[in-house]
């Protein structure tokens, strides 16, 4: 037997031969996700390395943001390299990218390795670790026993023929499967490789990057979403306007947007009467604009317009992620212009109907975000800091007497105005803005906006901008990503498809079906192809189709339809009314 002397845990005894991952599931089982390391009289131990002596016992914590993973990775992504060049399978290094996520190492080299060659040289370079090899990091090698190689890719140089070889690796199995499992979770939940199975969108190179082309099925989801924001809006007092994709350059120098974002703005368009035209960024100068078309009265506001606003913002190229980030947009974007008085009602509409449109679609938020001007940046916050502090705490004060748990973010702020963000962590662990309220006492002033209150004397209105999802692109990512694709019946591109067992004998009755289904507005279509029954309903499974039918004899002789939900086991025969009635239910 031996006595460990464990720090912070007392003394236990153990067997000789413990290792310390034993030792750690005896007195810390707690912890076994941050515990990656043990150090006994001074000397480190690995997780499986077994213990047989008595002593001064201590575990190394992972308390530094995956510091342990990036070590891991680290050992594993160097010696993976130098085992590759060691045996001729590898020339010169071009770069190793480590995180907690895994490993990249990219070469040169005159041979392209397969991927059925990569379980053959996990297992090697496992074999090198354990010798404790000599590569240039803080951990040694032979504390990284588990590792996996998940994929590899050629590269294309200038002048070389290059591979890349993506893994991950970790000091214990159940290290290793956890963090597998989570990236595995992860790009099951990647909207881009979602988006392409379902044929939602695609961006081509040739029509531009950052320009998201909507196809078919991507366009009735779009749809979809639309229409029901549009009737929202339409039940919270909102007038719906259509403004144009340009404007002069003027309004933007007058709303300020030319000045603070200029380098996210396309360049100007000249034409030939020497007119300064860009395309809008944002369309609060154009709503603006609007409310001047006619003198107003304290008793026409608060004004609430919408729109369905195309813009365009210039992101570097490094910076477009599939549907997250683009250059091309639309959005549901809003703006209320009102009276002091009537602030609190407006901001609480404005949250609820907000609220309202998320709990819909089912969107898990991350956190609240206050965002706060700051003070020492006089290049982006203009004004009296009284301004500031007085509608930053209109804003807060909502936020408090609602009892709504909020960060606060100093600097994130509108160079017009502090707003309330609610932000959402993607599943590549971006944390973006989905929907947004923002409080301006700014661009009144500027564009010299006026109502008469009740005396007869002209007041400047307040505005609030209001993004009611953000835009349509970035909440769609979101959507999917949450989902997994798995869209409830009123969204889903594909409601019902129609698989008749054989096309010369049940097709008709199909169609007829069919027939009864687009005449009621549900999205159904006929999968009369050649393949057999089993690959068709493989196939739509997978297209995440909600509703598979399956049409037969028996359905013919009883007038019924037998139909599966997507993710089902089980099927159901119902008649054509219950099945009709069913649907619309649902999708009402």
């Amino acid at each position: 037997m031996i006595n460990l002397n464990i720090k912070n845990y007392g003394t236990h005894e153990f067997n000789k031969g413990i290792t310390t991952k034993e030792v750690m599931l005896a007195v810390a089982p707690e912890l076994k996700k941050t515990i990656f390391l043990g150090k006994l009289n001074g000397e480190w131990v690995g997780m499986d390395e077994q213990i047989n002596e008595s002593g001064d016992f201590k575990f190394r914590f992972d308390t530094n943001s995956g510091c342990s993973w990036n070590s891991a990775n680290d050992v594993a992504a160097k010696s993976l390299f130098q085992y590759l060049k060691d045996n001729g399978m590898a020339d010169e290094l071009i770069e190793i990218e480590v995180s907690e996520d895994g490993f990249d190492v990219s070469f040169t080299s005159e041979k392209n390795i397969s991927a059925n060659q990569l379980d053959l040289i996990n297992g090697k370079v496992l074999k090198l670790m354990s010798k404790s090899a000599t590569v240039d990091s803080p951990l040694e090698t032979r504390w990284v026993k588990f590792m996996k190689l998940r994929s590899v890719s050629g590269l294309t140089t200038t002048d070389k023929n290059a591979n890349k070889i993506s893994g991950l690796a970790a000091m214990s199995k159940e290290a290793l499967e956890t963090n597998l499992e989570k990236i595995e979770d992860r790009e099951s939940r990647d909207h881009r490789r979602i988006g392409k199975k379902l044929e939602l969108f695609t961006i081509d190179q040739t029509i531009g990057k950052g320009l998201p082309v909507w196809l078919p099925n991507g366009v009735i989801l779009k749809r979809q979403i639309k229409e029901f924001l549009q009737k929202l809006e339409f039940k919270f007092g909102y007038q719906e306007l259509e403004t144009p994709i340009i404007g002069s350059s003027e309004l933007y120098k007058t709303s300020g947007h030319y000045y603070h974002y200029k380098d996210s703005m396309y360049p100007e368009m000249i034409n030939k009467e020497n007119e300064h035209m860009m395309l809008r960024p944002m369309s609060c100068p154009h709503h603006c604009m609007v409310y001047k078309t006619s003198p107003k009265s304290y008793r026409d506001l608060p004004v609430r317009y919408s729109e369905q606003v195309k813009q365009f913002r210039y992101e570097s190229s490094g910076a477009l992620i599939g549907l997250e980030r683009v250059r091309a947009m639309e959005l549901t974007d809003s703006h209320i212009f009102l009276t002091e008085d009537q602030l609190e009602k407006e901001i609480s509409s404005a949250f609820e109907i907000i609220k309202i449109a998320l709990k819909k679609f089912d969107i898990e938020i991350s956190y609240i975000e206050l965002a706060l001007f700051d003070p020492a940046d006089k290049e982006k916050y203009h004004g009296d800091i009284k301004f500031w502090e007085t509608s930053q705490d209109i804003l807060r004060n909502f936020l408090d007497t609602n009892n709504i748990e909020y960060k606060s973010m100093i600097g994130e702020a509108a160079f017009y105005g502090p707003k309330i963000d609610v932000q959402i962590k993607t599943a590549l662990g971006h944390t973006i803005t989905v929907s947004t309220i923002q409080l301006d006492f700014l661009l009144p002033e500027k564009f010299d906006l006026l109502y008469k209150d009740s005396n007869g004397e002209q007041r400047r209105p307040i505005m609030i901008h209001k993004g009611l999802i953000g835009t349509y692109e970035r909440f769609i990512s979101v959507l999917l990503e949450q989902t997994k694709g798995n869209l409830p019946m009123w969204l889903s591109p594909k409601q019902v498809v129609i698989l008749p067992v054989s096309n010369e004998h049940h097709l008709e009755y199909a169609t007829s079906i069919n027939e009864v289904l687009l005449e009621n507005n549900i999205r159904s279509s006929i999968d009369s192809s050649d393949e057999r029954l089993s690959f068709k309903i493989r196939k739509h499974q997978t297209a995440k189709t909600s509703i598979e039918v399956i049409i037969g004899d028996k359905e013919i002789e009883s007038k019924t339809v037998t139909f599966r939900r997507h993710g089902a086991e089980d099927s159901s025969t119902v008649t054509m009314e219950e099945f009709t009635n069913l649907i619309l239910e649902e999708i009402k």
